[in-house]
């Protein structure tokens, strides 16, 4: 019986903040249009005061699951 394979590669991404609505995760949108939910870890425990609403961060997705991104850090211009 042959069982499926998940893909182990992440995928890197940017999304846009559309809002805050717990502690440490954000309601984003990824480049397509999709929703998201974006996590900070506890290593990047600096970005949660200076993430607002309108702000691009770079993501890391599960290609199993886009539903959660975890934020890497603020994309910078």
């Amino acid at each position: 019986m042959s069982q499926a394979s998940y893909p182990s590669q992440y995928i890197d991404s940017i999304c846009t903040i559309r809002e805050r609505f717990a502690p440490t995760a954000y309601h984003a949108t990824l480049p397509n249009g999709k929703e998201t939910v974006a996590f900070v870890q506890k290593k990047e425990a600096h970005l949660l005061d200076v993430l607002q609403e309108g702000d691009q961060v770079n993501v890391t997705l599960c290609p199993a699951d886009f539903d959660r991104a975890r934020i890497r850090s603020r994309v910078t211009e």
